[in-house]
């Protein structure tokens, strides 16, 4: 093959190399891990029903932003969208199909106080793109030479997806903040032809080496991370009472939403219900405080309490932060 051709190839292959994958922005993540209370999320199913050059699906949105809450440390993030498979099993212990030993015991799942509900509301795999091209001598070929000449290129494309965020309190049914998230990523082609001239025949080879619409994908969910946070900081911390007898109160919150021993807080007892006589919606609830308990004792996933004032807290008492 003659000098000029062979460098032809060789420039559109250094080209595609050049062109490289999908590239996205990846925002550094917290230097320290999260030492503040957390809220417990869970993550509803996704409106996600479109495909462009691949599948945009509800379960892979659902389980891309589920695994990034729970990696970021500051929520406990409870399952929902699977729990058939969950209760299944319980089922089968409460049947006594299993042994008593090992059988899923009822009773015992967390409850959310907010659900994400996520819906991808814009989706473009190429919303914007360039592109540059040089000519190239194919030199002498004999009987062929003469009738092709060579290009060589780069086209780039920038994929947008857009997220629209919903956090719904699991007590009253509120949306207590909407948001939206957005990612962008750009993906570059390499494209070798080689023309006729005078016909305008051609031979050419090219293509994305990866699309970018999943690192756009990606780039929105972790961005939607943080909107969830900033939307959580409106949610008032709390837990409840599991149990109190002998002046020991039993707390539903522990080590894994980081309660620490010397924590004060506010014991609640739920009053009256208000709602709408149209629509039968939660409007508000009377909290009525009783009493004052200090936190003296830390496990994975309950905390001991004593007294400090007011009336012995009861199974189901609402806690809050002092």
């Amino acid at each position: 093959m003659p000098y000029r051709t062979i460098a032809a190839v060789t420039l559109a292959l250094g080209l595609a190399v050049a062109a490289g994958p999908a590239t996205a922005a990846d925002p550094a993540q917290p230097a320290t891990p999260y030492d503040g209370l957390k809220k417990t999320v869970s993550v509803d199913q996704f409106l996600a029903t479109e495909a462009v050059g691949g599948t945009v699906t509800a379960a892979g949105m659902t389980a891309m932003l589920t695994a990034a809450l729970v990696k970021d440390g500051r929520f406990v993030v409870v399952e929902r969208p699977g729990m058939a498979s969950v209760l299944a099993e319980q089922a089968l212990g409460q049947a006594g199909a299993t042994t008593a030993e090992t059988a899923a015991k009822a009773s015992q799942l967390i409850g959310a106080g907010t659900i994400v509900r996520g819906a991808v509301t814009k989706f473009e795999p190429a919303a914007s793109g360039s592109g540059v091209s040089v000519g190239l001598p194919m030199g002498s070929l004999g009987s062929l030479g003469s009738l092709f000449a060579a290009g060589a290129g780069l086209k780039s494309h920038t994929a947008v997806m857009e997220i629209t965020l919903r956090l719904i309190d699991t007590t009253t049914g509120q949306v207590l903040s909407t948001s939206t998230a957005q990612g962008a990523a750009n993906s570059t082609a390499a494209d070798v032809t080689i023309v006729n001239p005078n016909s305008g025949a051609s031979l050419g080879a090219g293509g994305f080496q990866t699309t970018p619409i999943g690192q756009a994908g990606e780039q929105a969910i972790i961005n939607a991370v943080e909107q969830i946070a900033a939307g959580m900081r409106g949610v008032p911390w709390s837990a409840l009472v599991i149990d109190a007898n002998d002046g020991k109160v039993y707390v539903n919150a522990g080590a894994e939403r980081n309660v620490q021993a010397g924590m004060i807080l506010n014991v609640y007892r739920k009053g009256k219900v208000f709602t709408d006589p149209a629509t039968g919606v939660v409007l508000d609830v009377d909290m009525d405080k009783i009493g004052v308990i200090r936190i003296d004792g830390v496990r994975e996933k309950l905390s001991t309490a004593a007294v400090v004032s007011g009336e012995t807290p009861v199974r189901g008492n609402l806690l809050k932060l002092n």
